[in-house]
């Protein structure tokens, strides 16, 4: 059943990535505040990540910041019909690198170069303008239906990026691409199981932080960037700015995941509606501090 329902899907999803981006990200604006609206898990979880990381602001800001990103949210759901059925070329011309120069320098040292993504803007993007200059690859996590991991698979794959999975074969390929100079991206702010990560500061709260990236950077001593890919207004594209991560190649996993953390909120800073904050960040917390997700707190629709 599973190539026709692939089919049903392109046939489905296919026009949608043919429609304007301006429209295509209107609706999603739409629909991402349709959404959070009805999902008080969603909801609960983005505003207790706000009020953790923006603790000054008041509770006014903390629900249009909420609001913004519901939005920004629903805005990357339908850019994904780009990004898995439309011609590559299409999005090629929407993604601009910044300042490729950080890029360009850190690839010329020849140790292979380790990009952190942050769950931020359309990470996705990275696929559409590094591929076509560098021999480039991703960690990515499985996901559990086979229908919709052969969609992403296919997708990021055939614009020339080597998949690689997060289990142990794929982490040997990855420090394989590494030690023959290539680059290899990671999104380094998912949540970790507990004996795959350690405890560090992220906007002065403690989160649990995977110990993959700092491995991966260990490894060949390659360069580290942070890579943060920022949507623009009204449909023109994506720009990706890249900046340098200091203190990854050292021998201690927390101040490493301490150095990730603080290179993470910059970015985040940059433009924080366009961060997920429907993830559970803090969750796992250490012994002694409070899951700050258990309180309950008043929901901003009411």
């Amino acid at each position: 059943m599973q190539p026709f329902q692939l089919f049903i899907i392109r046939c489905l999803a296919t026009p949608l990535a043919f429609l304007p981006m301006r429209w295509s990200q209107s609706l999603g604006a739409y629909l991402g505040l349709l959404l959070i609206k009805h999902n008080r898990k969603r909801q609960h979880i983005a505003l207790t990540n706000l009020q953790t990381c923006f603790p000054k602001e008041s509770h006014t800001q903390h629900q249009e910041r909420l609001k913004q990103t519901a939005m920004e949210a629903g805005k990357w759901f339908m850019e994904s019909p780009y990004v898995w059925f439309r011609h590559p070329s299409y999005l090629t011309h929407k993604v601009k690198m910044r300042n490729a120069d950080v890029l360009d320098r850190a690839y010329a040292k020849g140790n292979g170069v380790l990009i952190v993504l942050p769950h931020q803007g359309n990470w996705e993007m990275l696929n559409f303008c590094i591929p076509q200059r560098y021999p480039f690859g991703a960690m990515y996590r499985p996901i559990k239906s086979p229908l919709f991991e052969k969609i992403i698979f296919d997708g990021r794959s055939r614009v020339g990026t080597d998949m690689f999975a997060a289990n142990s074969s794929g982490v040997r390929k990855a420090l394989k691409a590494l030690k023959k100079n290539k680059i290899v991206a990671v999104l380094s702010d998912h949540l970790p199981s507990e004996d795959a990560g350690v405890h560090a500061p992220f906007f002065g709260h403690p989160a649990l932080t995977g110990k993959l990236t700092h491995n991966l950077a260990r490894y060949n001593h390659s360069e580290v960037l942070l890579a943060t890919v920022i949507r623009l207004p009204k449909g023109e594209g994506f720009d990706v700015h890249f900046s340098p991560i200091e203190g990854m190649n050292t021998g201690d996993s927390i101040s490493a995941a301490t150095a990730l953390n603080k290179a993470i909120e910059k970015s985040i800073l940059l433009c924080p509606s366009q961060y997920q904050w429907v993830y559970r960040r803090f969750a796992k917390p250490p012994v002694g501090v409070a899951d700050i997700y258990l309180t309950t707190q008043k929901s901003p629709q009411q």
